[in-house]
């Protein structure tokens, strides 16, 4: 059977989803024209920022992705006590991190995303020049590849209007994993996907929400997974092993153009909040290819 069509029991017995749960509906071509501070749009304070880190030990640069909540837990104890005490608060965090090797470059990297500017003001000042990470037992080699911000969720929507692509390839490089009904889901399902993406904007922009019901349910009417390779993996938390799945997926919108564009805006955001649970424990780092389609397919 498709995973991506098996039994959902997030659908009513009439065959629509339940009702998505969010704020108040907001209409879809509103979204543009929310009222962004004007040191926003200046780029005087970017809402969200990715650091990049390149890691290793003195023996290898290979680090098991795993290690991501080692590094968490590293952060937390680096942070005030009311922001590591926030952040272990249950819900949506305005943080979020993996770890990768990267065969290419021959080292850990190390993504930290922190997504909004109060959090980055705390961060930044202790990562700064940091040339080392000491974990329990095993220092690690840290050195600044880059970083990029992002100023607010209108420039993420107005450069979706410049992507016309409607098949993106997902690669998940940590274990991603969904709950679903109580038990985990280690399937990305459109509905899954969809509502994790919205949910992780929807925390990062508070000023500009995607939370009109009919819109969602229409981006979803015209999402398909066509094409996945994926192998299940475990993530261990604590004495906890999650069960997630790591590869890629490619999805297809078939969708009018606003709300492709809608569409590839939430994409172009995944590899900042990433897709699924426990993002900000490790799990959950995404890439997104744009895919150009053969022409005698379009």
């Amino acid at each position: 059977m498709d995973p991506a069509h098996s039994s959902d029991p997030a659908r009513t017995s009439s065959g629509r989803h339940q009702p998505w749960r969010f704020a108040a509906p907001r209409a879809v071509h509103h979204l543009c024209r929310q009222a962004i501070p004007g040191r926003v749009l200046r780029g005087e304070h970017p809402m969200i920022e990715q650091l990049q880190f390149s890691l290793r030990t003195a023996e290898t640069p290979r680090l098991p992705s795993a290690w991501a909540y080692r590094i968490y837990g590293w952060l937390m104890s680096q942070l005030p006590a009311d922001t590591a005490a926030r952040l272990h608060e249950q819900g949506e965090h305005p943080l979020s991190q993996s770890l990768c090797f990267d065969a290419a470059a021959q080292t850990s990297v190390w993504t930290l995303n922190l997504l909004d500017e109060a959090l980055a003001a705390q961060v930044r000042p202790l990562l700064a020049g940091c040339t080392t990470l000491k974990l329990h037992g095993a220092p690690l080699q840290m050195e600044l590849l880059g970083s990029r911000s992002v100023e607010n969720g209108l420039q993420l929507l107005l450069a979706a209007r410049e992507d016309s692509a409607s098949r993106t390839r997902l690669w998940f490089r940590t274990p991603c994993a969904f709950k679903q009904a109580g038990r985990y889901a280690i399937y990305p399902q459109e509905f899954l996907l969809l509502q994790s993406l919205v949910l992780h904007w929807n925390t990062a922009f508070p000023d500009c929400q995607l939370s009109d019901p009919d819109a969602l349910d229409a981006i979803l009417c015209g999402l398909r997974i066509r094409d996945y390779s994926l192998h299940t993996v475990s993530y261990p938390i604590k004495n906890t092993c999650i069960p997630g799945f790591v590869g890629s997926a490619v999805v297809e919108a078939r969708l009018a153009l606003p709300l492709l564009e809608l569409w590839n805006a939430l994409l172009s955001f995944a590899p900042y909040g990433g897709i699924g649970i426990k993002t900000t424990l490790g799990m959950g780092g995404v890439s997104v290819e744009p895919l150009v389609l053969p022409q005698k397919l379009r």
